[in-house]
């Protein structure tokens, strides 16, 4: 392979490389030093996944997916310190679909199977639902552990039976099909640039779909959880999910 050299670059191609260091390395210092301490916070709930990770990927669906979650989580992360919150926001889409998928093909083999070849014939049997787990988000609403889950939450703080998570994902969703007001640019504005305030949203953003991920994998698979040494399950109860949600956890799984 041959040496990089940025003279040997074609014109446009030197062009962009150069405007995008730029930019890259000023955005990306500016929100590491405005907000070190939250990104710290954000990456030490993804850590988690690791504990999650390491206990279920003896089947072909973890092996599959946990990494996709991984990619998508710091992805996420670089684009929101690159000043891409569109794009940051996509990933968290991504993220939280696939973590669906996960919970689902599990223990569901063969759509698990028909998924990956491509075989839609799970619509025959789903149909009209566009999403392997039928329609809307049902499947998981009527998962054992989540109900119990949600009668301890009270009304303020459930998450799926008060469409706080279908809100979430509709509103991540509108990045995907960029509808107005979800744009990345700005009029008189091409290249990406930190914005506090874009940056804050995107933080809370972030931090309730790595919430409410380690709940839904807590609840989804108790038994391994319940399994797990008490400092693996402190850790995704304190950096993974949080004050607001641990104790209403720990209270359902009788931990």
């Amino acid at each position: 392979m041959p040496a990089f050299k940025i003279n040997n670059l074609k014109s446009l191609t030197k062009k962009i490389h150069e405007s995008q260091r730029k930019w890259r390395d000023k955005n990306w210092k500016k929100t590491i030093v405005e907000h070190g301490d939250e990104i710290e916070e954000i990456l030490e709930k993804i850590s988690v996944f690791n504990k999650w990770e390491n206990r279920l990927k003896s089947k072909n669906v973890a092996r599959k997916l946990f990494p996709e979650i991984f990619i998508d989580a710091f992805s996420s992360v670089h684009f929101a310190c690159f000043g891409f919150y569109k794009y940051a926001n996509m990933c968290l889409r991504s993220e939280l679909e696939t973590t669906l998928r996960l919970v689902f093909f599990y223990t569901h083999p063969v759509e698990f199977k028909w998924w990956l070849e491509g075989n839609m014939a799970y619509k025959n049997i789903l149909n009209p639902a566009k999403d392997v787990w039928g329609q809307g988000f049902l499947y998981f609403e009527n998962l054992e552990n989540v109900q119990k889950f949600e009668k301890n939450c009270g009304d303020n703080k459930k998450i799926f039976s008060a469409k706080k998570f279908t809100n979430l994902y509709s509103f991540l969703s509108q990045f995907i099909h960029t509808s107005a007001g979800h744009f990345q640019s700005r009029p008189g504005k091409f290249s990406p640039a930190y914005s506090v305030e874009e940056f804050k949203k995107w933080l809370d953003r972030c931090k309730e779909v790595q919430n409410y991920i380690n709940i839904l994998l807590a609840l989804s698979f108790s038994d391994v959880f319940k399994k797990m040494s008490k400092s693996a399950r402190d850790s995704i109860l304190t950096k993974g999910i949080g004050n607001e949600y641990k104790n209403i956890l720990k209270k359902t799984l009788n931990l």
